[in-house]
């Protein structure tokens, strides 16, 4: 089998969305459905359950997930393997940018690794939160674009006057009154997700008596999140500038910050030059600059 198809399956894995799997994949809806349905015919069982709520794993994809990510990352280490015999002596340095920063912050982060790594070969990657955490995880990156509290117990330095503004978004007017909202189905980030713990700040500020089963459905991804809120007329957790730039109303008297972090992944890389990346230049022209709840500095030290 293709790993490139082997990879657009494990997106739909993360997200739960033929959508938002792609939209990460580059390729249409049709394509990655037929893509999918040819797949599960080859095997002779289905890997998802299909509904209005999006894609769950069957027990038989359940039970063959782990064994997709090794091919996967077998198939990364001989990639890497023969690069590097063609190449002797050249380093290549992974790194997962964030689709959730603006591009320009994302083209600034470029700069200074091309600057601050001049002998190494980048590799960059885009995507959210939660699939860079699987790229530290199972695909060997080096470095990587978080949002929210550190993860793994891995060494990671904050990034200065960077952050997320999330917000509770919906489909309807921001005058609705709170029972309005009540209606709505919530749509709850995972566990794993960066804005889980803002959305149960988001409870605990009002919404918390309509927290059932019946109306949530679970999240993984900000892209997922958006679709659900349009399709389902939904209110869930999204970054400020995703809720406009997607002409969503946002909830009154409620905005949580949350810091941004390069997660360190490689300790051969240098404590000063990791500095370097982030020391000038990022926060420049971010747009809606706010004002750390938290002092920036090294969450670990970086050896």
């Amino acid at each position: 089998m293709d790993t490139r198809i082997l990879r657009n399956l494990m997106r739909i894995v993360q997200t739960g969305s033929l959508s938002a799997a792609a939209e990460q994949s580059s390729l249409t809806v049709q394509a990655l459905a037929a893509q999918l349905n040819k797949v599960e015919e080859q095997f002779g069982f289905r890997l998802f359950r299909r509904s209005n709520k999006g894609l769950t794993l069957t027990p038989q994809g359940t039970e063959l997930t782990p064994y997709m990510d090794k091919v996967l990352v077998a198939t990364r280490q001989m990639e890497e393997k023969v690069t590097a015999l063609k190449a002797p002596g050249q380093r290549t340095l992974k790194v997962a940018l964030n689709t959730t920063l603006s591009e320009d912050f994302n083209r600034r982060m470029i700069g200074r690794l091309i600057e601050v790594f001049p002998d190494h070969q980048l590799e960059f990657s885009y995507a959210e939160s939660m699939e860079n955490l699987s790229k530290l995880k199972n695909e060997g990156f080096d470095l990587a674009v978080l949002i929210g509290p550190q993860k793994l117990g891995l060494p990671s330095i904050v990034l200065p006057d960077v952050h997320i503004r999330v917000v509770g978004a919906h489909c309807g007017d921001e005058r609705d009154p709170l029972v309005l909202l009540g209606n709505k189905f919530l749509v709850r980030p995972a566990d794993d997700c960066p804005y889980s713990h803002s959305f149960s700040r988001f409870l605990d500020a009002g919404l918390g008596r309509y927290e059932s089963a019946q109306r949530m459905i679970y999240s993984g991804s900000e892209i997922l999140t958006l679709s659900l809120i349009t399709q389902m007329d939904g209110l869930g957790m999204v970054s400020r500038e995703a809720a406009l730039r997607n002409g969503l109303s946002i909830f009154p008297d409620f905005e949580d910050f949350l810091e941004v972090r390069l997660v360190v992944n490689n300790p051969e890389l240098s404590s000063q030059a990791l500095n370097d990346v982030v020391a000038l230049g990022l926060h420049e022209r971010v747009a809606h600059p706010v004002r750390s709840r938290s002092k920036p500095g090294i969450e670990n030290v970086l050896q």
